[in-house]
């Protein structure tokens, strides 16, 4: 098993905008409602409060410091 993001790490989330623009997230917390941890799977949140479960090929690390 890989070794999971540290929460609050920001990531770029690639999306098909019409706009071309990338969505900009933090890694969340997996808590027990998420279910069984998968490797490479993080669950990320939104600026609106809105959270994904996202494998680690979709996005991209912007800023670990915090996870340093």
């Amino acid at each position: 098993m890989t070794q999971p993001l540290k929460t609050g790490t920001r990531i770029e989330f690639f999306v098909s905008h019409p706009q071309g623009r990338n969505e900009m997230a933090t890694i969340a917390r997996w808590t027990k409602v998420s279910g069984p941890r998968m490797d490479g799977w993080h669950i990320v949140k939104f600026a609106d409060g809105g959270k994904l479960c996202v494998h680690e090929t979709g996005f991209r690390v912007i800023d670990n410091r915090i996870a340093a």
